[in-house]
């Protein structure tokens, strides 16, 4: 997600230098790797069939069947379920907004949304069923028989959802609803335990597997709907005035919807993929398709290929800079700098390779996705140099407004810890975590980059992209990636920035005791 990196959540902690955080890297693409990736991670894999019925921006009707296939080499007793929507009840502990911006983000005072869960079967039988955590965030599903490794097991799921009025993933608005981490989603068995994180306020504490997705939404006709994935169809019901479209997305990591009465929309075909930008109150739209349409085709070009056919550019109101989700990402209309929403266009399309493609735990390590997301802005401008953004000036930038947050911090609080490496819930502050997994990881991947030199480098991660897509990567995955690839020992230099001990500006950064 791109935090505001002044305060939102890009999160611009005041400093504008944020907005120049971000360049550009080069590896050519691989056209079999994009070809076959469907293909190889779609087939034979867990899938969500789920109906819904949107009754009004505060209401929605679930239906849900997901075969899920046990992936691991255990044997399972039960299966559990994320539940995010309960994240934002009224009694929840763990808020998705911290107090700094909870006025912003509740602009028509404090709203709450749930998921009230009526009904869980395995096939047709009748099953077993807790919620477990503080907020009764997770549903664990026990199993009326052993379920061996590569086994399916067919639940199924009833559930309502109520929708906050607020600017964030999940969410209605004045202009937009959006539909992200809505529904019961399998949580990722890792290490031979389910990984149960709860809610954070400070970044984007997900975590899944890929999937395939059929799903089918009944709404008001008078929306428009962006979407993961592809339409299939879509048939208007004269009687009631609803819509109701079916969509598949097939390898992907999760599914998204953002709908509005106000949104236009412009289209463009990229090698195979076509982007459509859905927007109200873009006044250069024509420019924001152009830096999307530029992000993918540089990406494309360093990385290798993006894998899907669609990508969903939405403008939407949303509380910090933008977020990330499988063909679809968030723009916030919010942003008061149109350089910075154009930033923030190229930081989510990257996330479509990291995130996306290559997964990673977002929770444990937030700063794999972010710092890689980041430094491709970088990348983008190095190789769109009409935007004259220059890479020097990104990294110098990004080096003083990190001293000068290091030292503002130890001013005001005696102490700071600048490790990386850390669960979303061990940032004391939301500007901690986006100096850590933003700004220093930047500049962490671009000093990587000035060691090894630029080959090894964009070599690096086209073979991260290569061998991690469609798997979770760790950051040893990372790190022995690039030391095979550029025949060099990264290790401690990585680990430098990760345990806080890397010296940056003149600032000799400590892990906090």
């Amino acid at each position: 997600m791109l935090r505001c990196r002044m305060g939102i959540k890009h999160k611009r902690i005041k400093a504008t230098f944020l907005a120049l955080i971000i360049l550009g890297l080069s590896l050519f693409c691989s056209g079999c790797f994009a070809n076959n990736f469907v293909k190889k991670f779609g087939t034979n894999i867990t899938e969500y069939n789920i109906d819904l019925k949107l009754e009004d921006k505060k209401t929605m009707l679930g239906k849900q069947t997901v075969n899920y296939k046990n992936t691991s080499s255990n044997i399972l007793g039960e299966v559990y379920f994320h539940l995010y929507p309960n994240s934002f009840s009224d009694v929840a502990v763990n808020k998705p907004v911290s107090k700094l911006y909870e006025s912003k983000a509740y602009p028509n005072g404090l709203s709450f949304g749930k998921i009230e869960i009526n009904d869980v079967k395995i096939g047709n039988d009748n099953c077993s069923y807790t919620f477990e955590n503080t907020d009764n965030d997770l549903l664990k599903i026990t199993l009326n028989a052993p379920l061996y490794p590569n086994d399916f097991v067919k639940i199924f799921l009833d559930y309502k959802i109520t929708i906050p009025n607020v600017l964030h993933r999940f969410g209605y608005n004045d202009k937009t609803i959006n539909l992200g981490n809505f529904y019961p989603i399998a949580c990722v068995f890792d290490a031979d335990d389910w990984d149960k994180h709860p809610y954070s306020s400070n970044g984007d504490p997900f975590y899944s597997g890929i999937a395939n997705y059929n799903v089918s939404i009944n709404y008001p006709n008078d929306y428009i709907l962006a979407n993961t994935g592809n339409k299939i169809q879509s048939h208007e019901n004269i009687t009631n005035g609803t819509i109701t479209t079916n969509m598949q997305a097939k390898a992907v990591r999760d599914f998204a919807m953002v709908l509005s009465t106000e949104f236009k929309t412009k289209s463009q075909l990229v090698e195979d993929t076509e982007i459509t930008y859905y927007y109200y109150g873009d006044e250069k739209s024509d420019d924001s398709m152009s830096v999307a349409q530029k992000a993918l085709s540089t990406f494309n070009n360093k990385y290798g290929k993006y894998p899907y056919t669609t990508l969903a550019v939405v403008e939407t109101g949303f509380l910090y800079g933008g977020m990330e989700y499988p063909n679809l990402v968030m723009i916030s209309d919010g942003l008061d700098k149109y350089d910075d929403y154009c930033i923030t266009i190229i930081h989510e399309i990257a996330h479509q390779w990291w995130y996306g493609v290559v997964g990673n735990n977002e929770y444990d390590y937030g700063w794999l996705d972010e710092s890689l997301a980041e430094y491709s802005v970088v990348v983008f401008y190095e190789n769109n140099p009409e935007y004259e953004i220059m890479r020097d000036v990104c990294v110098k930038n990004a080096i003083t407004s990190y001293t000068l947050f290091v030292d503002v911090y130890k001013d005001v609080f005696k102490q700071v810890d600048t490790s990386m490496n850390r669960k979303l819930n061990q940032f004391n502050t939301e500007p901690e975590y986006v100096y850590a997994a933003y700004v220093k990881g930047m500049i962490m991947f671009d000093d990587i980059r000035n060691l090894i030199g630029d080959k090894n480098f964009f070599d690096s991660l086209k073979n991260y992209y290569k061998k991690m897509g469609g798997h979770n990567a760790t950051p040893n995955n990372l790190i022995e990636i690039f030391e095979d690839t550029s025949h060099r020992r990264l290790k401690a230099i990585f680990e430098s920035y990760l345990d806080g001990t890397a010296i940056i500006g003149n600032v000799e950064n400590k892990p906090q005791n």
